[in-house]
């Protein structure tokens, strides 16, 4: 359990890693703004070579975070998404 517990935080942690480099090659300023990170983080980042990314993400702790600092936000957006799903379910 713990062994499968690893590979999906190294998933998660590789993925995350892919999609922050695409982000930051494609609009380093935007990039950087979606993420929260600031310049020399970003720097870091893009210069990592494919090991070192795959050694980044086969730590054992989770590197992408919620964003959402007060709960409010999170229950806003997950409740709005609630509503728009039910009511594409609902008939017309």
């Amino acid at each position: 359990m713990e062994h499968d517990t690893h590979r999906l935080i190294h998933d998660i942690n590789l993925a995350y890693l892919l999609l922050t480099r695409r982000l930051l090659v494609e609009d380093k300023a935007s990039g950087m703004s979606s993420l929260g990170v600031s310049s020399e983080v970003a720097d870091v980042l893009l210069a990592l070579s494919p090991e070192e990314i795959e050694r980044l993400a086969s730590t054992s702790q989770i590197l992408c975070s919620f964003r959402f600092l007060d709960h409010t936000v999170l229950s806003t957006l997950t409740h709005s998404q609630v509503e728009i799903a039910a009511m594409a379910r609902s008939p017309a």
